[in-house]
């Protein structure tokens, strides 16, 4: 009965396979048909959602089927609450090898697999490492009540000093260095300089073979932006400025800290479920270990969902307003976002459902916005923030 249900495990996380060749076969004859880069991408995209939700399907079956015949001890609940995000990790890690022809072809990269799936690994831990370390801890912490004021402050302390780490962190996750051009390293620091923005570190990350153009803005007490290559070589001065404006808003409108907090904030969350499941379980109402287990994850990424993709919209809308504000021409920031767009072969307009899925807005979306507002609101006489 234990070897059926370990088979049976196997197939389902196996099946995450057959999946994800489905998935990269029918992009690439997409783009055999439409000769477009940018449908056929969008397509992988939206096609890719039924396979996230597969993840989640078949997780919840893989857990419960493994710790159905686990005696139920302290070491075996932290293994049960690490393992969705183990099985998620391995998920991301053999798509990614799968999707390779997809990179390949479609987009052209000049990564080998190698150099993916190195990036893939890496990704997926600086993402999952607070849970893989938090939630093992909430049901393997000896001789202590996980309720109390000791064991949560603790906690707390963690995620703020992940928060701390994550530039560092980030950093070696990318790969990144700082700037090497010379030219482009004077004009990014003296724009930066101009707007009183002396502390904040740039680095460069290596892009260019893998065609992602991106700039990446993070840490609470030492702020750094991270520039794709990619972003670096094909974006003029310009351009590159006002992109940096944009990271420069996060900054100054405290958008990190926001999503700190909100972050942090999950942590009283999750305690509290599980004291409540803890009081529930004293009183006698059983409670499935795989069934809460799941249960508590579900609210925990419905809300981490809320805060990646919600309000990540809305304080990219406030980015974007700040950068009218600094004056740059909002003909420049449009052409940023254009080239943006171009480089990193996304179609400018998409579904609504689509976008309340991103991180951002849709750049048709931001782009009509940035045109009404410096239309209507930031005329050149109207700047409040000088260049």
């Amino acid at each position: 009965m234990i070897a059926a249900k370990i088979i049976l495990s196997i197939l389902i996380y196996l099946f995450n396979a057959a999946i994800a060749v489905l998935i990269g076969n029918s992009t690439i004859n997409n783009y055999k048909r439409t000769a477009s880069r940018e449908q056929a991408l969008y397509f992988f995209e939206k096609i890719r959602v039924f396979h996230y939700i597969y993840y989640m399907v078949s997780m919840v079956a893989v857990m419960m089927l493994l710790t159905s015949f686990l005696p139920k001890t302290r070491l075996n609940y932290a293994l049960i609450a690490t393992l969705p995000f183990v099985y998620l990790i391995f998920s991301t890690i053999l798509s990614q090898v799968i999707y390779h022809r997809v990179n390949r072809i479609v987009r052209d990269v000049g990564n080998s697999m190698r150099e993916e799936l190195a990036a893939s690994i890496k990704t997926s831990v600086l993402m999952y490492l607070p849970a893989l370390v938090i939630l093992p801890l909430r049901f393997q912490w000896i001789t202590m009540d996980l309720s109390g004021f000791m064991p949560s402050l603790f906690i707390l302390i963690g995620i703020a000093a992940y928060n701390l780490a994550y530039p560092y962190l980030l950093q070696f996750s990318l790969s990144a260095k700082p700037l090497k051009e010379k030219a482009k390293k004077a004009e990014i620091e003296r724009f930066l300089n101009w707007h009183n923005m002396k502390r904040v570190q740039v680095f460069e990350w290596p892009t260019t073979n893998s065609k992602v153009a991106n700039a990446i803005v993070c840490g609470l007490i030492h702020k750094r932006v991270f520039i794709g290559s990619y972003l670096l070589e094909n974006l003029s001065a310009d351009e590159m400025n006002a992109i940096l404006a944009h990271e420069i808003g996060h900054i100054r409108r405290f958008h990190l800290w926001i999503k700190a907090v909100l972050f942090v904030a999950a942590i009283p969350l999750f305690l509290g479920l599980t004291s409540m499941m803890d009081r529930l379980e004293g009183s006698g109402f059983h409670i499935p270990i795989p069934a809460g287990v799941v249960f508590i994850l579900a609210l925990l990424l419905g809300y981490l969902w809320f805060i990646g993709s919600y309000v990540s919209r809305k304080l990219e809308r406030d980015a974007d307003e700040y950068v009218l504000r600094m004056g740059v021409p909002a003909a420049v920031f449009i052409r940023a976002l254009t080239k943006l767009a171009e480089l990193n072969h996304s179609m400018l307009s998409i579904h609504k459902f689509m976008e309340k899925l991103q991180t951002h807005p849709s750049f048709e979306h931001r782009i009509q916005w940035i045109q009404n507002a410096a239309k209507h609101n930031y005329g050149t006489k109207d700047r409040t923030i000088p260049k």
